[in-house]
């Protein structure tokens, strides 16, 4: 007998919906071409403004306020993974599991519970003990109001992180895409104006932060509502003990994971924080001085996570499925394609680089721009670490990633305490860079070990941004020489990478209509 299912027309925020004959609308997913191509076009627009937010706070900031925000963010982006111990980061490994068995309510509630009674603990811990949170951020005791902003922005983030978490793992990218929109407006506007305005920036850009979050997911709150028959219970009851046996050793090393993670990527301004040979003062001045170097290639290091969270839903799916080959090689030719394409982006940021800093930021920023192309590597490599990841949380191994990140950091640290009281900031960009290389290798080496298969082409690849240390007009022309051979021959992409590639293509360009339908 034939369904009395049908779809309804698709909206701007969902891929159209199927209406069940009990009356309830089922969401449907994106297609990985679909949900690719419109995150990758509106995070065009949503990184361009976030690349003239970052200009304009080293603008309106002094380097000794930009340090302190550099140091407060990095926190937080620590402070609310940890706090909620890894428990929203299921979502993405788990969603599709407990949705085929028709227990995806109990899965979500409980663990929106647990999120919330623990991002409630800490900021009361913040509100009750600033001054210590004020010395473990900014290495002094006196900035306890930055810690009352701080409390207020750790709940709201965490609902905005919660949310977007859960929208990645339904595949719905759209909606994420535009909750990522919004709240990158809003933080440019709203967080620009109270930089400006309020008697502390450090304050006023860290309320802006918090609120833009909390606004940008109104977008999620609607699907939720429109589609709130999505997430239910129709099969048997989820008993707390097995879900929480099979959850728990996930999430127990996606807390770690985060955690060292997170650590990795704060420890080098945190060790220009301790190790400099001068005052508090001037040394969060040195942390504003790298942050500035920072601020164009973290767009890269943003874009990476966003495709990372991406890709880890389909690579589901397809493990789920039984296809586990699907699942590494999505993740090979999605890590190829970074590297060529974030050396390119690369390269038009250094070609900028000049005018940026000496005509927009006033020369301000020398040690930043000195800086700047190593900079960008180790983020290209940083970045790439963090999609290369999704196999190894694929395939339930996550103690592997905590355990490599672990040792990453110990590596980072050493290094940070032994060049930055000769080099200063130099010195810590080197030894994050050396340490970053390091840890890249090491996820490949345990992705090929646990079954991912993959070939040179990847490390060739890997290799590729090293090109930005060159002078960059021979920087550009090196960048297209390997990726135009890299293309015609089998050295970086292998024939059935390419003939994927270019089928995703079509397919993308088919449902935007740039191309015609066979």
């Amino acid at each position: 007998m034939a369904s009395s299912s049908k779809a309804k027309p698709s909206s701007f925020l969902t891929a159209g919906d199927i209406q069940k004959p009990d009356g309830r609308r089922s969401l449907v997913t994106d297609s990985i071409a679909t949900g690719v191509v419109f995150a990758l076009v509106l995070t065009v627009g949503q990184r361009a403004i976030g690349f003239v937010r970052g200009l304009l706070f080293c603008r309106f900031m002094t380097d000794q306020q930009l340090g302190q925000w550099s140091l407060v963010f990095s926190f937080l982006m620590m402070l609310i993974p940890l706090t909620v111990l890894g428990l929203p980061g299921c979502f993405g490994r788990y969603t599709e599991h407990y949705r085929n068995k028709g227990q995806l309510g109990y899965f979500v509630k409980r663990i929106a519970v647990a999120s919330g009674l623990l991002t409630m603990a800490t900021s009361i811990a913040m509100f009750f003990f600033p001054a210590a949170f004020s010395r473990l951020v900014l290495g002094t005791p006196d900035q306890t109001s930055i810690i009352y902003a701080m409390a207020f922005c750790v709940a709201m983030v965490s609902v905005s992180n919660f949310l977007t978490s859960l929208m990645e793992s339904l595949r719905q990218i759209r909606v994420v895409t535009l909750m990522r929109l919004i709240s990158g407006v809003l933080f440019a506007t709203l967080g620009l104006g109270l930089v400006v305005l309020a008697p502390n920036a450090t304050i006023g850009a860290a309320i802006g932060f918090g609120v833009s979050s909390l606004l940008g997911t109104i977008p999620a709150f609607w699907i939720l509502f429109r589609y709130r028959g999505t997430i239910s219970n129709t099969g048997d009851f989820l008993t707390h003990s097995s879900m929480w046996k099979r959850l728990a050793p996930f999430a127990l090393w996606m807390w770690a994971s985060n955690f060292f993670n997170n650590c990795f990527e704060l420890s080098d301004r945190y060790m220009l924080l301790l190790c400099s040979p001068v005052s508090v003062d001037q040394a969060q001045g040195l942390v504003g001085q790298y942050e500035s170097g920072r601020a164009l290639p973290l767009l890269l290091v943003s874009l990476s996570f966003m495709l990372g969270g991406l890709l880890i839903p389909y690579m589901s799916a397809h493990w789920e499925k039984g296809n586990k080959e699907a699942a590494y090689k999505l993740l090979n030719w999605s890590l190829k394609l970074l590297c060529v394409a974030f050396t390119m982006v690369g390269i038009g940021i250094l070609i900028f680089a000049p005018f940026i800093f000496e005509t927009i930021l006033q020369g301000r920023y020398d040690e930043g721009f000195a800086v700047l192309p190593l900079t960008m590597v180790y983020c290209i490599w940083f970045g790439l670490t963090s999609v290369a990841q999704n196999y190894l949380w694929v395939a339930e191994k996550g103690k592997w990633i905590a355990l490599s990140v672990g040792a990453g950091l110990i590596i980072n640290l050493a290094l940070n305490a032994l060049l930055i009281p000769h080099y200063g900031v130099s010195g810590a960009v080197t030894a994050t860079a050396i340490s970053n290389a390091l840890l890249l290798l090491t996820v490949y080496l345990f992705n090929y070990i646990f079954g991912c298969k993959s070939n040179l082409g990847i490390l060739y690849c890997s290799l590729i941004p090293l090109v930005l240390l060159l002078p960059t007009p021979l920087a550009a022309a090196i960048a297209l020489m390997v990726a135009f051979f890299g293309w015609k021959t089998r050295v970086l992409f292998l024939d059935d990478e390419k003939a994927e590639i270019g089928e995703l293509a079509v397919k993308a360009m088919q449902k935007f209509g740039i191309a015609k339908s066979s």
